[in-house]
């Protein structure tokens, strides 16, 4: 029975599986859809977190919450869902990894330079912290909360009184005002 089984479900197509798989529960359905999109998973997790073990584990996360989360959800395009979830749940992943977040502050804000570029990591640093009183008041505490003192969005939301939405949209808006002044102060500084 079990053969015949995997037979039939491996005969079907994505929203036919997930449609028997929310009618009857069967394992074999996650199994199935495993052995369908394991590979890409695992290529979306490897791609944010750069690192294998990492990206299995994730992967093998995705899938052990696949069941409950097809049982909550309308599907109609699996493929592009299934991508959906595992982004979201990589980036849950760094922003869970405070060493990630500071390597992606420094990537991202000020771009540090090597050795052979001329410009030293002080005078970076220098310019940052000339440009993180020139933010609004909002973005400024959301940034130092955020990136310095490494608090999650549910603390700074704890602490701050703003809603989500608010501290996502203050740091993304200041970590680009930041970087804006930044060059900006350089270029200036260059001439």
């Amino acid at each position: 029975m079990v053969l015949g089984r995997r037979a039939y479900l491996k005969s079907l197509n994505d929203e036919q599986l997930i449609r028997v798989y929310k009618e009857k529960q069967w394992v074999a359905c996650i199994d199935e859809l495993y052995k369908r999109y394991g590979h890409l998973v695992y290529g979306v997790q490897l791609k944010y977190t750069k690192q294998t073990m990492d990206a299995e584990d994730l992967t093998m996360e995705c899938f052990a919450k696949l069941p409950s989360l097809i049982l909550k959800h309308d599907i109609d395009f699996f493929k592009g869902w299934l991508y959906t979830v595992a982004r979201n749940l990589a980036l849950a992943f760094l922003r869970k990894n405070k060493t990630n977040q500071i390597t992606q502050l420094d990537e991202q804000l000020t771009s540090l330079p090597d050795e052979e570029s001329g410009i030293d990591i002080e005078g970076q640093l220098n310019l940052l912290e000339w440009a993180i009183p020139q933010l609004k008041p909002h973005q400024k505490t959301c940034i130092v909360l955020f990136y310095i003192e490494q608090l999650s969005y549910e603390q700074i939301m704890t602490q701050t009184g703003y809603s989500f939405n608010e501290v996502k949209s203050y740091v993304q808006n200041g970590k680009r005002k930041l970087k804006l002044l930044m060059e900006q102060k350089q270029s200036y500084e260059g001439k």
